[in-house]
Parts: structure tokens; sequence; C-alpha cells
């Protein structure tokens, strides 16, 4: 991998130069020396075998999995699930605290971190999978193989879109549909006289949701329309993928509200979250190569972006409802791509918990790792019932 890093030509200068065409050159360019000089890989595997790692084969699928039993044996099963361009790796913050809290907390969970398929060391979805069946093959991971009567779920990303039956759900930060826009609220009789009483902040919020469907999505149509050609272009080139997909890392999925103008010298990195990288935020540089680094190791970036191609409808630009009545929580973070407010998430389905955050984006687990434990823990540990 570092050789093919190291044999990577970048031009000398940016023609564009602006923060907005995309990622920075000279924040690339850093890394690249980063990733030949001081990223030690080694020592990231260290890190992620504290875990307990297995694989299992159900029907025709190999699923990788990460099963962190608490010391508690009443601790509640909880299914942790990540999107793209995560992994397992993203809740190495939050696992540990989860499964044996000490005296942090009282309530402890039995964690487990599934890899969706196609990423990671779990088999590609093959033709005609969708989300669903992802829903299906992690209910049997944690009812038929780990034995689990119920479980707890918490997702973002592309699994908030498949909770389960058998248990109390947090969304972290998106929902499967696109936030509304200030017309939607005031002209729609379930929502008008609360939109009226919005603050300007929660309006500037709502304003913003526009931003990623119209100035966000290119990587999205991509991906929904061409994986292969992306995947394939990308498969062998690790500071490729790095650019592809450390974009997202670094501006919270394109919040351009939150960004600061950046001359093409300036080696700045805050474009999402002004305050990502400093404590408690872990998503800094290292996480990001890390992040890349399994990918690119794994083989998986070309199988990873086929999620979108096979789920071309699910990210619906329409309020959706619930499929089930299970009590339902939502931790919105202020650098996220769309913005719920919590009246607007209470007519989604059943809402039982809802909290805003002034720090984190998209990725919340790396972002704001103390935010993330105190939701899991208030909702789920509030309202779950075996």
């Amino acid at each position: 991998m570092k050789i093919q890093v190291q044999q990577t030509r970048l031009p000398k200068a940016s023609v564009l130069g602006s923060s907005d065409t995309g990622i920075g050159l000279s924040w690339l360019r850093d890394r690249q020396r980063d990733w030949i000089e001081r990223f030690d890989w080694e020592k990231e595997q260290r890190d992620m075998n504290r875990f307990n790692h297995s694989t299992v084969d159900i029907g025709n699928m190999t699923v990788h999995f990460i099963h962190q039993r608490s010391p508690n044996p009443n601790a509640i099963p909880l299914l942790l699930t990540h999107g793209w361009p995560g992994s397992f790796y993203e809740f190495h913050q939050v696992i540990g605290p989860l499964s044996n809290p000490g005296n942090q907390s009282n309530i402890s969970f039995h964690v487990i971190v599934p890899s969706l398929p196609g990423f990671g060391f779990s088999s590609p979805a093959p033709p005609g999978w969708t989300l669903n069946n992802t829903a299906d093959l992690f209910d049997t991971l944690l009812t038929q193989v780990l034995g689990y009567k119920s479980y707890a779920a918490v997702g973002g990303d592309w699994n908030s879109f498949s909770p389960s039956d058998r248990g109390d759900s947090l969304y972290t930060g998106l929902l499967p549909q696109m936030g509304p826009t200030l017309d939607n609220l005031y002209s729609n009789p379930n929502f008008a006289n609360q939109a009226a009483t919005l603050g300007d902040v929660e309006k500037q919020r709502i304003e913003s949701n526009i931003i990623f469907p119209t100035d966000g999505w290119g990587y999205f149509l991509e991906q929904s329309t061409r994986p292969a050609t992306i995947g394939l272009a990308l498969f062998d080139n690790p500071i490729g993928q790095l650019s592809w997909m450390g974009e997202k890392y670094l501006t919270g999925m394109l919040m351009r509200s939150a960004w600061k103008e950046l001359e093409e010298d300036d080696n700045a990195h805050n474009l999402g979250d002004p305050l990502m990288g400093t404590l408690p935020s872990t998503l800094n540089n290292n996480t990001i190569m890390t992040s890349v680094s399994l990918y690119y190791l794994t083989r998986t970036f070309e199988t990873s972006v086929n999620t979108y191609y096979q789920n071309p409808k699910e990210f619906a630009p329409i309020m959706r409802q619930a499929t089930n009545n299970i009590p339902m929580g939502f931790a919105s973070y202020r650098y996220e791509a769309q913005f719920y407010p919590q009246f607007y998430v209470a007519r989604v389905g059943n809402l039982v918990y809802y909290s805003d955050h002034e720090r984190g984006g998209h990725f919340s687990a790396l972002d704001n790792p103390p935010a993330y434990l105190a939701d899991v823990r208030n909702m789920i540990g509030r309202w779950y019932t075996p």
C-alpha cells in the first residue's frame, strides 16, 4: 500500500483551487506524505484487534462482525450499524465504554457491530440485494447465531432505513428521507403552527437542507447510476480512495454553511465541524487514513459503492412513516447534512427521545463520542424492554 501511495503523482497546483470544488490538493498532498512517513497501519490493526472479531456463514453470505459482550450478563444486546464511507472501525471509540462502562454508567450493552455486505470482511451483496435483505441478515445473526431474543439498534446513513421490529431504535443524524424546507413546513397543516415558532438558527439549518441534494449530490449520483465506473477506477488506488472518501469525512457530507473559505495553500482541514479533530472529537487525519486503508486493504471499495445502485429509491425526497410502532429516538448533530426538527421527526414514528448537539456531524461516534454514548444510554437504557 505504501509503495502505491508513494508512486502516486499529484499535480503541482490546482487550477480552480477553492474549497467548494472538492478535496483540497494541499490536504491530499500532506496526507500522502503522512501515509509514507508517519502512518502506522500495524498499530491501527492492533487497536482494532482489541475487539472480538468473527465471521459466520448465513445462507450464501459470509458476515463479519464484532461481538463485544459485557461482563454484565443482563446487559442489553445492541446492534450498531455503519454506512458509507464508514465501517466497523467507525465505532472503535464507543464499543468499550458501551460494553464495559465501569463507573461511568450503570447501563451496559452486549455490542454487535457487523460489516455490511460488500464492506470489510463480509461477502459482497449479490444482484438484487437490498437493505431489507441486510436487515434480515443481521436479525438472523443476532437471534439465531448469537441467540438474543431481542435487541436494540442504533444506525445512521444507510442503516437508518431498516430498523428491526425486535427492539428500540436510535437514529443518529440522518433519516431515510430528505430534510424539510421551510416552504414544506409552512404549507403543511401538520407543521405550520410549529414552524412559526422556529428560532433563527433552526430556520438557517432547515434552509441548509437544500445544499446536500443540490451541491453535495455528485458522489451519490455516480454511485447510484455507474458504480462500476468509479469502483473500478479507484479499486487499486489508495490516494484516489482517500480523495473520494476523505472529502466526505472532512466536509460532514458537504454542509457548505459550515465551511471556511480556504485558499489552495491553506492546510486547514475543518470544512465541516470546525472543531473536528479537537477532543473529544477523534475524527482526525489519522482516523481518516485508517478508514480508507481498511477499504483499500480489504479490496471492498468497488463492492461498497454498489449499495447505492442496489437501493436507488431508498433515500426519499418526501416524508416517510415508520412501518412499526417501536420506540424510536433521534440524535441531531449540528454539522449533519440534513436537519429535522423534533416536531417533524415525531410524525415519522413513535418518537420517545430527541437530542440536539452543537458539536459533531455525520460520523457522530467519531466526531462526538461523549454525546453518542449519552444518547445510547439515555434512550436505549430508558426505553428498552426485553
